[in-house]
């Protein structure tokens, strides 16, 4: 069979003409909006080589559409129809499972598998998915009641082989997916990343306030690294952080919490209402490896937001320069610490 978009020269339905005529390629920037973003690219377009009226040539415009998801997904940084697949069948379930499993309709998967471009929040889990696997593993133990028996299976199995030989393990991983990152210092506050550092912030930020939920430690975090980098020009962990819709958050932060957990520097706790977990210190801190300014760094973040919630440091990280100027996803640049907000300033 002949492909339509191999003949350059085709006898099509002119509207203009109001007859069948002689009709050729050619090509122009055409402009499609692609989730909200104006995507220029150069088109192939049918046309009536009498009236010069462009004809609707359905195979065309799908290849014209296609090029401009690809250009969209190029400069998002999007994954590609191909790579969603791929992370699918990487744990073996079927799509209806997947989308389960991620809490979106059965549609869902089907239609981003096919080409469709995914709405920011779903590309960030899908991004996540790919990225860390612990993601998809925490959403399991969620998620998996949502789940057919057959993919309950398939996702069982593919955990019988480990992601994580032993413990320490865990500590080389996350330092080996921190070294990327490390080459843009803008991203990591000119710090190196060190594993027993973040350890012993952790354990004194988890001593000084009772029940720290994951979210709060998290904001926790940037809030000293960046509180640093605004009085000093340095990060005190080295931690490279994104934009994520419930405020900032460490890169591969679920992992992060697996190294800390499984190397038993802290441990997991539920609520009294089982409404999430808190974090509990495991060791005494050691203060040996921080200095002066980073503790009192440190002590500041922890007596400003000693009272806040999970819900409301959030909030508040929402309202700092550094989350309004980055969208969905993206690093954060050290540099927004140079305008973020005194304590106190706002009267809070």
């Amino acid at each position: 069979m002949t492909n339509k978009l191999d003949q350059h020269s085709l006898n099509e339905f002119c509207d203009t003409c109001n007859d069948f005529m002689p009709t050729t390629i050619v090509h122009s920037e055409e402009t499609y909006k692609v989730r909200g973003k104006e995507i220029s690219i150069l088109a192939s377009v049918r046309i009536c080589t009498t009236c010069k009226t462009s004809i609707f040539d359905e195979d065309l415009d799908s290849v014209n559409l296609e090029k401009a998801y690809d250009l969209f997904r190029q400069e998002e940084n999007y994954l590609s129809a191909k790579e969603i697949v791929a992370i699918r069948q990487s744990y073996r379930l079927s799509q209806r499972g997947f989308a389960a499993l991620l809490g979106w309709g059965p549609a869902t998967v089907a239609r981003y598998e096919s080409g469709s471009i995914p709405s920011k929040s779903h590309h960030t889990s899908l991004r996540q998915a790919k990225d860390d696997p612990t993601y998809l593993r925490d959403l399991y133990a969620r998620n998996q009641h949502a789940l057919g028996r057959l993919d309950q299976q398939r996702f069982e199995s593919t955990r019988q082989k480990p992601y994580i030989d032993d413990e320490k393990d865990t500590i080389e991983l996350l330092t080996k997916k921190y070294s990327p990152v490390a080459v843009n210092q803008e991203y990591t506050g000119y710090t190196d990343f060190n594993f027993n550092k973040l350890s012993t912030i952790i354990l004194y930020m988890t001593s000084h306030i009772p029940k720290v939920s994951k979210t709060k430690l998290m904001k926790l975090l940037f809030y000293s690294d960046f509180k640093s980098y605004q009085k000093y020009g340095l990060s005190i962990t080295g931690i490279a952080y994104q934009h994520f819709p419930y405020g900032p958050v460490p890169y591969h932060h679920l992992l992060m919490l697996d190294a800390l957990t499984e190397n038993h520097v802290v441990h997991l706790q539920p609520f009294d209402n089982f409404e999430g977990e808190f974090i509990e210190p495991n060791q005494q801190y050691d203060l040996s490896l921080l200095d002066k300014e980073e503790i009192e760094t440190i002590q500041e973040v922890i007596d400003h937001f000693h009272s806040f919630n999970a819900s409301t440091i959030s909030d508040y990280s929402h309202e700092e320069d550094a989350y309004k100027q980055t969208r969905n996803g993206e690093f954060i640049p050290y540099e927004y610490g140079e305008t973020m907000r005194e304590f106190g300033e706002d009267g809070k």
